[in-house]
């Protein structure tokens, strides 16, 4: 039988200590370790546009074969002018698409009717209406979340025809009136 020695292992209980001190000391060194980075949060959503710009620039480009952007300077809840790209400003003045909304529970779809050219108005969606105003210009109201919604082109621009923005608004207003 082997001598026992003060410092050996086995003597006394000394495995338990020492696995016991190694885990200890496994456990405390975690601890001291520098937390890694933080997580990376993921940047928050862009804001919602303006409540104006209500438009959808794919089918209204598709409908004109222009490419029409908010302008976001001036966009509002309250207004919202569309610039066609690429089109050459017309000798009258620029050519632009602007969406205005009345909160006004007075103002009525038969109200700004009065706008449009005798005899050019045509339903369009569910009770908004299609015309054309100030001698081939093009007007279109519907009502929209509770408002009234009135689209107006100020001028045809180049590339595309009254016509094609008849069509255009027809089906926003479609779409607008669901």
């Amino acid at each position: 039988m082997a001598p026992k020695c003060a410092g050996d292992a086995w003597e006394g209980g000394g495995v338990r200590r020492f696995a016991g001190s190694v885990v200890l000391a496994a456990a405390l060194g975690g601890c001291s370790v520098a937390p890694g980075p933080a997580p990376i949060t993921p940047p928050p959503p862009p804001p919602a546009p303006p409540a104006a710009c209500v438009l959808d620039t794919d089918a209204l480009a598709a409908a004109t074969g222009l490419a029409w952007t908010p302008d976001a300077s001036t966009a509002s809840d309250t207004r919202c002018v569309y610039d066609p790209s690429g089109a050459p400003r017309p000798a009258e003045g620029p050519a632009f698409l602007s969406v205005d909304v009345t909160p006004d529970p007075q103002a009525t779809i038969d109200a700004v009717a009065a706008l449009c050219d005798r005899g050019s108005r045509a339903p369009a969606g569910t009770g908004g209406f299609v015309c054309r105003y100030q001698g081939g210009n093009v007007f279109a109201a519907v009502t929209h979340d509770g408002r009234l919604l009135t689209l107006s082109a100020s001028a045809v621009p180049a590339g595309t025809t009254a016509a094609q923005l008849v069509v255009a608004f027809d089906q926003q207003v479609a779409t607008l009136s669901r």
